[in-house]
């Protein structure tokens, strides 16, 4: 569609215009989305509010019931109904708990986001119900239909390994020598002590996904809520696999929990340590849950956080042993010294990148001309925009597309292709739900082609410098379409 394109290279320099242009239209899914990083922070702080919580006025550490009898004498422990400068807290609080107003001095900027989530876990890990529909509201807004979240950890407190750290001992040693062999003996040996009761504590969780689902109304003819099961990448090897082989099971009993994911710093001490065992637990599992489908975060690492020489590789190594079908965020793809047989990988295996855009640039300072959207994008590699953690970096999916758009050089029909293929390229499992979900985006985009066509004089102040584009809309001044909306000089100047 020529005219769309013309059109957009005409707004390319604007950001005004661009957040015009890209709140109308729709953008299909959003497939790299974390539930209690995707709250504003806002609703996080009215909650604990509400309940009266305990507030360390110092820390801003937030607590059900004071943590010790001793810090009831404390002064700086109170409840939120006996503050007095309740509206500072709460500033103080959104800061702490967002990247609001953030400035990098103690913290780094990577150090501050990843802090964000255990200060705000007491409210994050309530009022589920009241979250979902949050991010629902925040969906239709902003002209979503489908979110695939990774949602809620599986409660695991009553799986216990005897012998646990001598199974990880031997799983470091695996890892040392890369010995498959033996590692895939040690994992059977875990299966077959804890299978059953991992399987009693997926089930109950897969109904308790289930219960919040349908009490939050997700689906209905406007949206599709899906869910991804996680595990934590800073965890020893034993509890690391326990934790993969409870998601796995859980995502291949339930409708509703569609993938299975890794999160967490990649730049972690054990995430770094553990790597190849980690896409060795995958594989394992892959080969035991035939049709799980899972996404792997990998390449989230820039210069100066590792050792160069670490850089550039987990994202070849994702591929060649776990062979995910979406890799998330994947930056550090341009460190890699095998940069093309990775890329050819990536096209053999039709891998899937998940990018996000905002999340990159303020957790790795990567942006502009070293993030490798076009790079990807260019090389044939399939992507898709993503929010990450839209509340804590206080974005939106319109803000992902209008950052596309003026920095790198895609065309309308490129950024409508992406949409079609947050789609296409989801984990639903229902193909009847998937195909309904890419008819609406379709024909939402033929409504959004037509008001944009009708009134783009709305989205610029003065006439289109492109000449086919000045010729239709006087066309349209003069011959009725236009005959309400008063002419613009007509000038080479374009926005």
């Amino acid at each position: 569609m020529e005219s769309l394109n013309s059109i957009l290279a005409e707004l390319r320099g604007n950001r005004s215009a661009l957040f015009s242009f890209f709140s109308m239209m729709p953008k299909g899914g959003d497939l790299h989305h974390h539930y209690s990083g995707s709250i504003y922070a806002e609703s996080y702080i009215a909650y604990v509010i509400e309940k009266n919580y305990y507030i360390n006025t110092e820390t801003l550490e937030v607590v059900k019931e004071l943590p010790t009898p001793v810090a009831a004498t404390l002064p700086e422990w109170q409840r939120f109904s006996k503050l007095e400068n309740l509206e500072q807290v709460k500033l103080r609080m959104l800061r702490k708990w967002s990247d609001k107003d953030f400035t990098k001095g103690v913290e780094s900027n990577d150090e501050h986001f990843f802090a964000t989530f255990p200060s705000f876990s007491v409210a994050s890990k309530e009022n589920y119900v009241e979250g979902l529909i949050e991010l629902k509201k925040r969906a239709l807004n902003q002209r979503i239909s489908y979110i695939e979240t990774i949602f809620i950890s599986l409660d695991l407190k009553t799986i216990t390994v005897p012998n646990e750290a001598q199974y990880d001992q031997v799983m470091l040693y695996c890892q040392r020598l890369e010995n498959k062999a033996l590692l895939t003996s040690v994992l059977d040996e875990l299966v077959e002590r804890h299978e059953f009761d991992i399987q009693k504590v997926a089930d109950k969780h897969n109904e308790m996904v289930k219960q919040l689902h349908t009490v939050s109304k997700m689906d209905d003819a406007s949206f599709i809520m899906r869910y991804q099961n996680y595990a934590a990448r800073f965890r020893q090897p034993t509890d690391m696999f326990i934790e993969l082989l409870a998601c796995f099971y859980s995502a291949a009993q339930s409708p509703l929990i569609v993938g299975v994911n890794i999160v967490a710093a990649e730049n972690g001490e054990v995430a770094m340590r553990d790597y190849w065992l980690h896409m060795q637990f995958y594989a394992y599992l892959e080969a035991k849950y035939k049709g799980v489908q899972y996404a792997i975060h990998a390449g989230e690492l820039t210069t100066g956080m590792v050792q160069p020489e670490k850089l550039g590789r987990h994202i070849r190594d994702a591929i060649t042993i776990a062979k995910p079908t979406r890799i998330g965020h994947a930056v550090d793809i341009i460190y890699d010294n095998e940069f093309t047989s990775t890329i050819e990988l990536l096209k053999e295996k039709d891998v899937v990148i998940e990018i996000n855009l905002s999340s990159n640039e303020f957790i790795l300072g990567v942006a502009n001309d070293m993030h490798p959207v076009e790079l990807y994008y260019k090389n044939g590699i399939p992507i898709v925009i993503c929010t990450d953690d839209e509340g804590v970096l206080r974005s939106s999916i319109t803000e992902q597309y209008v950052i596309l758009a003026h920095r790198y050089k895609f065309t309308y029909d490129q950024i409508k292709e992406l949409v079609i293929n947050s789609i296409r390229r989801s984990f639903i499992k229902e193909d009847t739900i998937k195909d309904q979900l890419e008819d609406s985006v379709k024909k939402g985009f033929v409504d959004f082609e037509q008001k944009i066509i009708n009134h783009y004089m709305a989205l610029v102040f003065e006439a289109p410098a492109n000449p086919q584009l000045t010729a239709a809309f006087t066309e349209k001044a003069v011959n009725g379409n236009g005959a309400n909306r008063p002419k613009l000089k007509l000038t080479n100047f374009a926005l």
